[in-house]
């Protein structure tokens, strides 16, 4: 047999295969096909509204039962553990709706838990990297972060000292109730510091993150998400008369706007966080942290001095925003999913 060398005769070109290749092209370098607003982030190039339905009920659905679920495992298996308790005593508890240590654990844990439950959701449904829910750069912005956190704190202490100006404290009625024990008080004091701030941020990942995103992704109009959110924010607090019911939709209302002219979760969480440890550790000192945790009646003065605070955050967190030009949409070189 003789060899044949060069390249030979040419070949005719090879058909196109009327069967889809084995596995998808990889995506693009960037999740985007243009510079995205924070609440249209889940419309990349693989977007389907099925995967939006999809991750709504899913996180809904963890957000009910797994994560408390898990978070009663492990305070109850902890508590039984460390010889502090039983299970069944923080069951009970919980079932009774009695504000122990361990049960205010539990729930700071199965709201702090909605952060893990929308990072997996962003992942696995969206094909994105859980840091997009943090911003368009993407991530959480820290050094914005501190920074607004320090207005938040400003704006709180000014409304607190406005409200008592207002409303002079009213004497503590004798229940014949046993006073909380000082070693209680402490428990509640260390875990409002320490869990306190992941139970914001849970909140804010999933009302203000993922579902600011994922209804965003269904309606272009930003008012929509807002709206929505903020609305249904206030009703995941359960029976609440309407001064209540308006001052925590104007939390949600001024929080999600933050988010939309911030470009992140910053400003969300900053605000959040703040009004939640001010609020629980004066009420944790003070004796007072079952009625303000059951708390379901306000009055429109408390609506006003709120109101006041959120308006003068926002102010604030805005002027702060526009002073360091922070970035509001994504750009075409953002690191891809």
């Amino acid at each position: 047999m003789t060899a044949t060398w060069g390249p030979g005769p040419p070949q005719p070109p090879v058909p196109p295969s009327p069967w889809p290749a084995p596995w998808p092209a990889p995506p693009p370098p960037y999740p985007h096909r243009e510079p995205e607003p924070y609440h249209r982030i889940l419309c990349t190039w693989t977007y389907r509204p099925w995967r939006v339905l999809v991750g709504l009920l899913g996180t809904v659905a963890a957000g009910l039962l797994i994560g408390p679920a898990v978070a009663l495992l492990l305070v109850g298996v902890s508590v039984q553990l460390l010889d502090v308790g039983s299970f069944a005593g923080v069951f009970d508890d919980l079932a009774a709706l009695r504000i122990t240590p361990a049960v205010l654990l539990v729930v700071n844990l199965s709201l702090a838990l909605l952060i893990p439950i929308t990072w997996t959701a962003v992942r696995l449904l969206h094909n994105l990297r859980p840091r997009w829910l943090g911003s368009v750069r993407p991530g959480l912005r820290w050094a914005l972060l501190a920074q607004l956190a320090g207005f938040a704190l400003a704006a709180t202490v000014l409304a607190y000292g406005l409200f008592a100006l207002l409303v002079p404290a009213a004497p503590v009625a004798d229940t014949g109730a046993a006073s909380t024990s000082t070693g209680t008080t402490v428990a509640f004091l260390v875990i409002i510091l320490l869990t306190t701030p992941l139970q914001s941020a849970g909140e804010e990942y999933f009302f203000r993150g993922y579902l600011m995103q994922a209804l965003g992704a269904l309606v272009r109009a930003p008012w929509f998400a807002l709206v929505l959110t903020s609305l249904l924010f206030a009703l995941a607090h359960g029976t609440q008369n309407l001064p209540l019911f308006v001052d925590r939709f104007a939390f949600g209302l001024v929080a999600g706007i933050l988010v939309l002219r911030s470009g992140g979760l910053e400003a969300g969480i900053a605000m959040h966080v703040v009004n939640n440890l001010v609020v629980l550790g004066i009420a944790a000192a003070t004796g007072a942290l079952t009625p303000t945790l059951g708390v379901s009646e306000s009055s429109w003065l408390v609506l006003a001095v709120d109101g006041g605070q959120f308006l003068v955050y926002a102010a604030l967190a805005l002027w702060w925003c526009r002073r360091r030009d922070v970035a509001r949409r994504t750009t075409a070189a953002a690191p891809g999913p």
